[in-house]
């Protein structure tokens, strides 16, 4: 049991450390993405000299409906023979045809792998790659221990059975070019270092200029006191390579570095979204290093890391700012010193558009949604059941009486309680968007611009464990999932989605299956979406008093 909890805890310490990209390619390589010409260019080298394609695929692996939980697994397709890791490039296909799913439909919303329990590869939906800099690599050996944390998110009322994918350029210890290799590992920072679900809201309208960086603009990011943030550099060394992972509506993320009260910009990823309406989708590809960047860094100065969202137009729940840092054991020949010397920062892309990711028919008009605002008024209700991803009154996919948005009257609320089972597996929200919300929906339609901002968080249970078990930082317990932070009682996390290795170290329960709406809405029509599932839309009205 102990050692079942060790690994669990270094598993569920980089759950949602995602996309790393560290591209590396001669200036032969450099080439842009015709067909959407992105604003930056596209590095996708061919494997280096020596260097062997293995390709593999983990699973299959069964995705409930509407699943969005945390699975770990024992990860045992990789190399047989030592060598040098210097490419990884992850995916996802369904195990019916072995195409890439639409993001629409199912998504990666994460997937890690911890080699000796430390969180050395990993994918988000925007699939970034990983490419060691000439000279550089990952140590591989027979004898590691390998570990895929991994969240499958069903966007769909359909199950749907999938593998992971993931392509290794790999250079085995018998050739040549192995003895020239001088090894990296990877330096993960986030904003919200310390937490196994590092989440943050970036509202709409908050931030200046329509633009919100966490921690930076927010109203006390970090109660403990402590800088989530930053991490202080342990040893002499040289960064090497970089990327940024952000969720729809990011901009950009920042790595800075702190020395003796000074600090300066070492690189911002920058979101390249092929997406014509911009930030609001997957359609999206974030910006990495060049393959020359090196910034030499001492023991004792302090990186840290800030991300920016556009808060213009829509309000974005629960998203995330990481970058992925790819440094040496000691310092390396042609790093540069960031307070005397200026550091490259040129973006270039780990690959093109995705097929996948496109939002295909978003925003246009959808026959199976009705248009709120020309309905009558439903019955006069204080509660709407959510069962089988379907709102019990006011369902703009619902014909007849059901249909109908329920009333209820200016300064009263309306409860919402989700009774999809299990709720460890099938989260719901009730997001605002603007009326009528009834488009042709995906990742980037509908968003949460309603007229008045509301949110409930992802109604459902999870587990939660202490973060010192895991995490230095000693920040009390915290949730492991998506369910919003409330205190439970234990049995309401004795569902599947809380099972294997992750039950093994919990020590309680958050959640709630319940959310009201505020009492201080206007009179008006209010439209609504799941933002786990964005096919489900509702409306309710409120009415002056009679």
């Amino acid at each position: 049991m102990r050692h079942h909890r060790k690994v669990v805890v270094a598993v569920i310490a980089g759950l949602a450390l995602l996309g790393l990209s560290a591209p590396a390619a001669q200036a032969s390589h450099l080439s842009a993405y015709a067909a959407t010409s992105p604003s930056i260019p596209v590095y996708d080298p061919p494997p280096p000299a020596g260097a062997q394609v293995l390709k593999y695929k983990f699973g299959p692996l069964k995705i409930e409906p509407g699943q969005n939980t945390i699975k770990i697994d024992v990860q045992k397709q990789r190399p047989n023979v030592d060598g040098w890791i210097v490419g990884f490039r992850p995916g996802l296909v369904n195990a019916s045809d072995g195409k890439a799913p639409p993001v629409t439909e199912v998504h990666l919303h994460h997937a890690v792998w911890l080699v000796d329990l430390k969180p050395t590869f990993a994918a988000g939906e925007e699939k970034t790659y990983f490419n060691a800099p000439p000279g550089f690599g990952w140590r591989y050996t027979t004898k590691q221990s390998w570990i895929i944390n991994h969240m499958i998110h069903d966007l769909t009322p359909t199950p749907r059975e999938v593998y992971i994918t993931y392509t290794l350029y790999f250079i085995p210890d018998t050739t040549p070019q192995a003895a020239h290799i001088t090894q990296v590992n990877t330096q993960w920072m986030d904003v919200e270092g310390g937490k196994p679900y590092p989440v943050f809201d970036a509202l709409r309208g908050s931030g200046k200029h329509g633009r919100f960086t966490f921690p930076d603009d927010a109203k006390s990011p970090y109660p403990a006191g402590k800088h989530l943030n930053q991490w202080v550099v342990d040893h002499d060394a040289t960064l090497v390579a970089t990327a940024g992972h952000l969720h729809p509506g990011g901009l950009y993320t920042d790595l800075d570095l702190t020395r003796g009260g000074k600090t300066v910009r070492v690189f911002r990823s920058k979101a390249n979204y092929f997406e014509p309406a911009g930030a609001v989708s997957w359609d999206v590809a974030m910006g990495a290093t060049t393959p020359g960047w090196k910034v030499n860094v001492k023991k004792g100065d302090i990186l840290s890391v800030h991300a920016t969202y556009d808060t213009s137009r829509a309000s974005w729940y629960e998203v995330m700012g990481i970058m992925v840092v790819a440094i040496t054991g000691q310092p390396v020949d042609g790093g540069v010193d960031p307070f005397t010397q200026k550091v490259d920062q040129t973006n270039r892309l780990t690959h093109g558009r995705l097929k996948e990711n496109i939002d295909v028919g978003v925003r246009k008009p959808n026959p199976g949604l009705s248009n709120p605002v020309k309905l009558a008024d439903g019955p006069r209700m204080d509660r709407i059941v959510i069962k089988n991803f379907t709102f019990g009154q006011g369902d703009l996919s619902t014909s007849g009486k059901k249909g109908l948005p329920p009333v209820i009257t200016e300064g009263q609320a309306l409860t919402f309680i989700n009774q999809d089972e299990p709720l460890t597996i099938r989260y719901h929200s009730i997001t605002a968007c603007k009326t009528p919300c009834n488009l042709t929906g995906g990742i980037g339609y509908p968003l949460a611009n309603g007229p008045r901002t509301f949110d409930s968080g992802e109604l459902g249970y999870g587990a939660t464990i202490a973060s010192n078990v895991y995490s230095s930082v000693g920040i009390g317990t915290v949730p492991i999932t998506a369910a919003v932070n409330t205190p439970a009682p234990a049995a309401d996390c004795n569902g599947p989605g809380v099972d294997g290795l992750v039950k093994v170290i919990s020590n309680g329960c958050v959640g709630t299956d319940q959310w009201s709406t505020p009492a201080n809405l206007p009179p008006g029509t209010y439209t609504y979406f799941c933002r786990i599932h964005p096919f489900m839309r509702g409306a309710f009205r409120v009415v002056k008093p009679t």
